[in-house]
């Protein structure tokens, strides 16, 4: 990749783009087609690394339960909750909060995700690879989301 700051941006901005594209159209998330709410935020600063979150949900989860693709320094995949109590009453278990996010939670039974949910930690390296990759973990972490939210 280049070192110029503002190609990688908007890079970045392209790769996340299709990864919203793929949430919506892509044959890997067709099952969940119209179920789907995206908040999407991209923060750009001249000469700087962009930051990137898409929030992706559907839309009968609990209020607040979002599984966040984001490239901020690295690159990675993380199923949350911004309330402790949502995530006790569904997971059935002490809430244990995110790394590095303040006031979120793991919604997950995993107990790996400090270190797994990472594709990169240098995201501005990403690739069409790395992208894929978010998009395998994207679906992974609904599917997860999806078996707790039933049982």
């Amino acid at each position: 990749m280049s070192n110029d700051i503002n190609l990688i941006t908007q890079q970045i901005e392209t790769k996340m783009d299709a990864i919203e594209g793929q949430i919506f159209s892509g044959e890997m998330f067709a099952q969940w087609r119209g179920s789907f709410e995206v908040k999407k935020v991209y923060i750009k600063k001249e000469n700087a690394d962009i930051k990137c979150d898409l929030d992706v949900r559907l839309k009968h989860w609990p209020e607040g339960v979002v599984v966040k693709v984001y490239k901020h320094k690295a690159l990675a995949v993380l199923p949350s909750v911004n309330d402790d109590k949502v995530a006790r009453e569904q997971l059935k278990q002490e809430p244990v909060p995110s790394k590095f996010w303040k006031d979120t939670f793991y919604f997950s039974h995993r107990t790996d995700l400090d270190d797994a949910r990472y594709v990169l930690r240098e995201g501005n390296d990403m690739t069409d690879a790395d992208a894929d990759t978010c998009l395998t973990m994207l679906k992974g972490f609904i599917d997860d989301i999806e078996a707790i939210l039933t049982k």
